[in-house]
């Protein structure tokens, strides 16, 4: 074809199918393109809601007169600029769902992180008011006319059970418990780095004491139940905030803390309280005082040359003496204020397990695992020792404790003498052997007994414990017993009175 001096071709079908595809092609690309700006328009005005929420939590966190913010060259202002991957602005928040009003983070991480207040406080001489306390149950038996019994007897004693119950909270063997002076509150420690407090006699749980890296060996509260302070096998003292698990100061010992516990006179200065630890590479077994005045923990004096390892130190009259047992089956008596020796005495031939003092501490049970419990008479200066009673049982023992006795008690005429319950004694043969032996579970029960004219008198055992008895304790006045056993459980016995015995 030809026009106006130009020739023409014709085109071929594949130069026409190449077209119509660049036609389609160009089409579709603006077709997309199209589509994203709609998409980030869309994108965009939910943004802006974002930060408008956004700014006003920020300036409700600042108050009424919030400060102008800073320049800052990194942040967009320009819708034309190109996006900042990295730009804060990019992150999206959420709103709180359900609530348009902005949420105070700082009065949540207040009480997230408050300690738990456990009890309150008290007035001098009064009891610390335990909080969120439930009203007691009281063990019942329907006698056949359709009576009730209040108090049971118990299979495993002569004694009036008003309620027996078991406390569950460690995983590992319980090493040592201790109530309160007031006895509402007890105190447990085990081998799995746990103190645990409950409330009595209901048996809540009300918290625990977590610091600790290895096995808490021993535990005390103050007389006014403000001030914990606690041993362990890590080599750590720690005072705590009682009420609230409070960690206040800590201390490190040189070898593993087996014992502690506070005098039971304190001052406006502060309080004292009395470690021991036995040998840890070069470091000999030492008695350590120490002085907490509610902010940090000052050693006072140490006491060496100890004749070898030792489970306990614990306060003699009138906070004047020391006694620590010791392995070698001696009691050894010190002066509180310039740790001098005072007297040493040969309770046992075999490792004298435990010590405990009566309330006047002018009389000291000891136990050995030689089978026997002794109790003796330190005169009226607390430093004297005079057997006064002994008996032998069928058990290595680990555990005592004394009742609501005194001195006066048992130094008087026959006939005035307590009926009650004031001695208790556990133990056992050790699990690993009782798994090799046809010995029964009656090992692992409580001996209750009673004193006499001129020995101590068998009054009854409580059962149930699966493993030997590590630790003993009695409510000051005798109407209650807790015992701690290899098994991890604490069990507790209530009496219809004070030492229950009939």
């Amino acid at each position: 074809m030809q026009l106006l001096g130009f020739e023409m071709k014709t085109p071929d079908v594949a130069t026409i199918v190449r077209w119509i595809l660049r036609l389609v092609l160009v089409a579709f690309l603006a077709w997309l393109v199209k589509g994203r700006q709609q998409q980030e328009e869309e994108e965009e005005e939910p943004e802006e809601d974002e930060d408008a929420w956004q700014k006003k939590r920020l300036a409700q966190a600042r108050g009424p007169n919030p400060r102008p913010k800073a320049n800052n060259s990194s942040y967009r202002t320009d819708r034309a600029q190109p996006r900042d991957p990295y730009s804060q602005r990019d992150v999206r928040q959420r709103r709180p769902a359900g609530n348009s009003e902005s949420v105070d983070f700082d009065a949540v991480i207040s009480k997230m992180s408050k300690p738990k207040t456990m009890w309150e406080t008290k007035k001098a001489g009064e009891a610390p008011k335990v909080l969120k306390a439930e009203e007691p149950t009281t063990a019942t038996e329907t006698k056949p006319s359709g009576q009730v019994n209040k108090y049971p007897k118990s299979e495993d004693t002569g004694n009036s059970l008003l309620k027996k119950s078991m406390l569950h909270a460690h995983e590992r063997p319980v090493t040592w418990i201790t109530w309160n002076r007031d006895g509402n509150l007890l105190f447990t420690c085990g081998k799995d780095k746990k103190v645990c407090v409950w409330s009595f006699p209901d048996g809540e749980c009300l918290g625990s004491y977590t610091g600790h890296n290895g096995a808490v060996w021993a535990c005390s509260v103050t007389v006014d139940s403000s001030w914990l302070v606690t041993g362990a096998a890590d080599q750590n003292v720690i005072v705590w905030e009682a009420r609230t698990s409070k960690e206040l100061a800590r201390t490190e010992l040189p070898g593993v803390c087996r014992f502690v516990e506070w005098a039971s006179s304190g001052s406006t200065a502060g309080e004292r309280f009395a470690t021991i630890h036995n040998k840890f590479g070069s470091n000999p077994p030492a008695i350590t005082l120490f002085g907490f005045d509610g902010v940090a923990i000052e050693q006072q004096f140490r006491i060496e040359g100890l004749p070898g390892p030792s489970t306990q130190v614990r306060w003699g009259r009138d906070d004047a003496l020391l006694a620590s047992a010791h392995e070698s089956g001696e009691l050894i008596f010190w002066r509180a204020d310039t740790g001098a020796e005072v007297r040493r005495l040969q309770a046992h031939e075999a490792p004298l397990s435990k010590i405990d003092f009566s309330s006047d501490r002018l009389l000291v049970a000891t136990a050995s695992t030689d089978m026997k419990v002794k109790v003796w008479d330190l005169g009226e200066d607390g430093s004297d020792a005079k057997l006064l009673y002994e008996a032998e049982t069928d058990r290595p023992l680990n555990a005592v404790a004394l009742g609501p006795l005194t001195r006066a008690d048992v130094r008087g005429p026959g006939g005035v003498r307590p009926g009650l319950c004031s001695v208790i004694v556990g133990g056992g043969q050790d699990i690993r052997d009782v798994a090799m032996s046809s010995t029964s579970s009656d090992q692992f029960g409580t001996l209750l007994f009673k004193v006499g004219d001129s020995n101590l008198q068998g009054d009854g055992q409580l059962k149930g414990h699966f493993g030997p008895i590590h630790s003993l304790a009695f409510t000051a006045d005798g109407s209650a017993t807790a015992s701690g056993s290899e098994d991890g459980c604490v069990r507790l016995h209530m009496f219809s009175e004070a030492g229950a015995a009939k």
